[in-house]
């Protein structure tokens, strides 16, 4: 424990900060996208939204749920949201450190902060949360239970996280099998005991599952076909994806030292297989990345898609290699961690600015609106490109949200179409009982509203047009 006590105070510094900007730019991080669908979605069911079978998703709305039934402001439950999130990451951190005794993975955990920062701004990532759900499943796999009349409550446990890191989302199941693959090649010798029969039959358990409950189209459609494979394969370097990364190079050195760093440990000590299965899963990860996003895709999506690059190099790295470290050379790593953690944050803060102003944006817009008497808004696609610099589909619940603070009967939304949109489709545009939403699921009835946080007048929508002077309301036709 106490070889590791830097890390486990930088840790906690790390989650220190993390939760005053989380509480503190709250409204920046939930009013993006898929946050703001989530929270919007809850509020007006009062329930908890589960997408795509990610059954894990449960934890991180708990807290809000609860607030909503209790009928809290929405001022208080956007913090509380973006809190929660916090929550969920530092109770992984706290369990792995102190009751499972295994400080040496609690400290895998803090690398997440290193390679994180559009990811901050996108709070319900569940890639982030991954990367907290995975160590904790590994230190309680590895955890030394000495009373054996606890065994069936032991393997209760693992099941149950096991479930948690598996239904949080696909790419879980490359973790799981890594955290098999660590504890059966141990030395130079396998090692099957009932643990990793446990995790290895649940596994088979939940992936059939998983089958059975069938897959989304949004998983779906991250399926390389046999053309997109070939393109990939061919193309590599020149993928976008791939841009992306060497783009971003400096930031994922980090992972790449402490897998190189690994890999000489293993070498000098002659522990072959763990050699051949770190030395292996580390880059085809890699590899299987790129192809599987060869589009590319913006920066959240992209840094989300690197990010267990962090996991697969750091848990080798902290478990078997820094114990062999002594002297000048652990306070080098230690010293090379502090700084790339003070780059992250760092990261962060220098792109808070782009979040708030595109915040402002809507509040100016709404608030020229409700001057009007218009609470309901259109701008088009080239419109929004003037207005914001992050420029997606949540437009309309975002808005409606951030307007709604302020008491249900301001709340305006701004739904954001194509330039080419079907402006006389009255049923959409000029009828009062309806508001638009998302693209998947555009139509929805203002009656639904949660009277408690939201209400819009019996209006139809007008554009929103932006002019020299500000803006101007237009007709749709």
């Amino acid at each position: 424990m106490k070889s590791y006590s830097p890390y486990l105070i930088a840790g906690h510094a790390a989650f220190v900060v993390f939760a005053f900007l989380a509480v503190w730019f709250a409204e920046e991080r939930v009013l993006l996208i898929d946050s703001a669908y989530q929270l919007f979605y809850d509020i007006n069911h009062e329930s908890i939204l589960i997408n795509d079978n990610r059954f894990s998703m449960v934890l991180s709305q708990l807290l809000p749920w609860l607030l909503i039934k209790l009928h809290v402001s929405l001022r208080w439950l956007i913090v509380a949201y973006s809190a929660s999130f916090v929550m969920l990451a530092y109770g992984c951190f706290l369990l792995t450190s102190y009751v499972l005794r295994q400080p040496r993975v609690a400290a895998v955990m803090v690398l997440t902060f290193l390679g994180m920062c559009s990811t901050f701004f996108h709070c319900i990532s569940e890639t982030f949360q991954l990367m907290f759900f995975a160590p904790m499943l590994y230190a309680l796999a590895q955890y030394k239970l000495h009373n054996p009349h606890h065994r069936f409550l032991y393997w209760s446990a693992l099941i149950l996280a096991e479930a948690v890191t598996f239904f949080i989302h696909p790419v879980a199941i490359f973790f799981i099998l890594y955290i098999i693959g660590l504890r059966v090649l141990e030395c130079n010798r396998l090692r099957i005991d009932a643990t990793s029969i446990v995790l290895f039959v649940a596994l088979a358990a939940f992936a059939t599952l998983r089958m059975l409950l069938g897959q989304s189209g949004h998983d779906e459609s991250f399926v390389p076909t046999a053309d997109t494979l070939r393109h990939a394969l061919t193309h590599f370097f020149s993928l976008r994806s791939f841009n992306y990364f060497r783009t971003w190079f400096l930031i994922y050195l980090c992972p790449i030292v402490l897998w190189a760093l690994t890999l000489v440990g293993y070498f000098r000590q002659r522990l072959w297989l763990r050699l051949a299965f770190v030395g292996l899963f580390f880059p085809a990860f890699f590899a299987l990345s790129v192809i599987v996003y060869w589009q590319g895709d913006g920066s959240i999506g992209m840094e989300r898609t690197y990010l267990p690059l962090y996991f697969f190099a750091g848990l080798p790295f902290f478990v078997d290699e820094l114990p062999r470290l002594a002297g000048w050379r652990r306070w080098t790593v230690f010293g090379y961690f502090a700084v790339m953690l003070v780059i992250g944050f760092t990261r962060i803060s220098m792109d808070i600015h782009i979040y708030a102003n595109r915040l402002e944006e809507i509040k100016h817009i709404a608030a020229y609106g409700r001057d009007h008497g218009q609470h309901k808004l259109i701008v088009t696609r080239s419109t929004a490109e003037q207005l914001f610099r992050v420029n997606i589909w949540g437009l309309a619940l975002e808005s409606m949200l951030l307007t709604a603070r302020d008491g249900a009967d301001q709340t305006v939304t701004i739904y954001l179409e194509e330039d080419d949109f079907d402006r006389s489709n009255d049923d959409f545009y000029a009828n009062p009982d309806v508001y638009m939403s998302v693209n998947w699921w555009k139509r929805w009835l203002v009656a639904d509203l949660n009277p408690h946080y939201f209400s819009l007048p019996p209006q139809g929508y007008l554009e929103l047009v932006k002019t020299e002077e500000g803006y101007r309301l237009a007709p749709l036709r």
